[in-house]
């Protein structure tokens, strides 16, 4: 099937989705826009995510701080890149997990997502889905949607660890293969090229601002992400669970993570408040104390309503065994 619509072509989490300083997209990084622009984005994501960690594990991240995290996280890697000025343009690419993982498999392995894979991974095995957590703008608005959610107490549905997994990785796995084949392709200068099966389904597009677009390409752009967000009021974190492909990885991952929600037995009164007061799959998990979790995005919710301390942030080694 071929798609002449420049899908999948433009730069590396490029929010302005037209190539780095207006040029037109070729689909390649090249190397001095990324030296140029990047730098920003990953000196500033790693410092917002190792100043979660140290919040956390000091039992300093009240809610104030961290929705302020979290729209900081939203403007900065998400709408700063779209505004006009030096300083903004330095954000003009936003760490887009979904580039970082399926572009090597179309355009090959070049340092752009080497680099923000590698921090990626550095983060999460840090802490449980860092990076998810503080830095994606796309799980910032979706952790909002749950906070704004439990505020006005609309019923949330508890999602189905094992099912979404499940589905992320058919997701994953019909993405590589039509990549393999080229089924989806676009024709550009001459060459045929795969299309990405996640750019259909992209809601990083929704942070991609550009005017002159035809209504339809708009639309594209934006049903992906207000979809996200209209179903993160009724579950938590729906994009992160069901379709992101670095919520897959990471989700390997922080099973060997060096801080993590640990349960201390003898401090737990049974009253089921770190399960009933949040949303998140990885509570009961936890409080069996297994070893394999769901993802946890350490929104501090359940040690937040622990009345007794049960729950709290710890290494793999401090947890009782």
């Amino acid at each position: 099937m071929d798609w002449n619509s420049g899908i999948g072509f433009d730069l590396l989490c490029d929010t302005t989705g037209t190539g780095t300083g207006g040029r037109e997209k070729s689909g390649f990084p090249e190397s001095a826009d990324f030296f140029r622009y990047a730098p920003a984005t990953q000196v500033t994501m790693f410092l917002l995510a190792i100043a979660a960690v140290v919040l956390l594990y000091l039992r300093r991240m009240g809610e104030r701080t961290r929705v302020a995290l979290l729209l900081f996280a939203t403007f900065a890697f998400g709408i700063a890149g779209n505004l006009p000025g030096r300083f903004f343009q330095a954000y003009v690419m936003h760490p887009s997990p979904i580039c970082a993982t399926t572009k090597p498999f179309l355009f090959g392995l070049r340092l752009p997502f080497v680099v923000t894979i590698v921090v990626i991974g550095i983060l999460t095995l840090i802490g449980p889905k860092l990076f998810c957590s503080y830095v994606c703008p796309v799980g910032a608005v979706e952790e909002l949607a749950a906070k704004i959610s439990r505020k006005f107490k609309f019923r949330m549905f508890r999602i189905n660890p094992s099912a979404t997994l499940l589905t992320r990785m058919v997701v994953f796995a019909l993405f590589v293969a039509l990549s393999v084949t080229a089924y989806l392709h676009t024709t550009f200068k001459g060459k045929i090229y795969p299309v990405s099966l996640y750019d259909y389904i992209n809601p990083f597009h929704g942070f991609e601002i550009t005017g002159g677009q035809p209504v339809m390409e708009m639309v594209f752009n934006f049903l992906p992400l207000v979809l996200v967000i209209v179903l993160a009021f009724k579950w938590y974190r729906p994009f992160c669970y069901a379709v992101c492909p670095v919520g897959l990885f990471t989700h390997w991952l922080e099973q060997t993570g060096a801080l993590r929600v640990t349960f201390v037995p003898d401090k737990c009164t049974r009253c089921d408040r770190c399960v009933t007061e949040t949303a998140c799959p990885a509570v009961p998990e936890i409080l069996k104390d297994a070893a394999y979790r769901p993802d946890c995005f350490a929104c501090n919710q359940c040690i937040a309503a622990c009345p007794t301390g049960a729950l709290k942030w710890g290494t793999r080694r401090s947890a009782p065994q």
